[in-house]
């Protein structure tokens, strides 16, 4: 291992090379009518279409195109960690943020989970500017100066592969868990509706 000289980042192997974000990412800012492109959500989990929530306006024609395989990351810091590959071609509102992938060295996966550390969060706002912390932003000439770690591809597919198994997996647990959570809620509010109404007594122990 060795010091990678990036405070947020730590100690890398010793393979491991460093590189500035506009190194492996352009900036895509091409203005498109969501008319022509489907008008598309940044989130936490991802880009999306539209959701119904979502605020509009009536500027239609004044938004950034996405191509599938984009990062789209959210500007602001009251959307912090909404980002993530759109799968989808589209368009979203100036807030955002749209990087085209250029550089053949990089796998897009190894980077989407690295960009949804909270560790890269701290740092991505870090480089932004404001008035007040909602209102905090972070645009392509500030992030494009970010300094990244570059694993060998290999190894960048490698740990993709691993965390997009493992995540997987993890989600399926939860997915269990709050299931089962649910329905143990629903039974103790009708464990309590009947006792306290009198549908059901308590027997008194012999």
């Amino acid at each position: 291992m060795k010091d990678s000289g990036i405070e947020w980042i730590g100690e890398i192997p010793e393979t491991w090379e460093k590189v500035k974000f506009n190194a492996i990412y352009s900036n895509r800012n091409t203005k498109v009518s969501d008319r022509e492109y489907a008008p598309l959500s940044v989130t936490k989990k991802g880009i999306v279409p539209q959701l119904a929530t979502a605020a509009k306006t009536n500027d239609n024609d004044n938004r950034k195109l996405v191509k599938s395989g984009d990062f789209v990351i959210n500007s602001r810091s009251d959307r912090r960690g909404s980002c993530g590959i759109s799968s989808l071609d589209g368009s979203v509102s100036l807030i955002n943020t749209v990087l085209e992938p250029k550089n053949i060295q990089m796998e897009p996966l190894y980077f989407d989970f690295l960009f949804h550390t909270i560790q890269f969060a701290d740092e991505f706002y870090k480089w932004g500017h404001g008035i007040v912390d909602d209102l905090w932003t972070t645009n392509w000439n500030d992030m494009k100066n970010i300094t990244l770690i570059l694993p060998t591809r290999s190894e960048q597919q490698q740990i993709a592969d691993y965390l997009d198994k493992k995540v997987s997996q993890i989600q399926t647990v939860i997915k269990s868990k709050q299931q089962q959570i649910a329905e143990l809620t629903e039974y103790k509010n009708s464990l309590i509706f009947e006792y306290v109404t009198g549908k059901k007594q308590v027997k008194e122990a012999n």
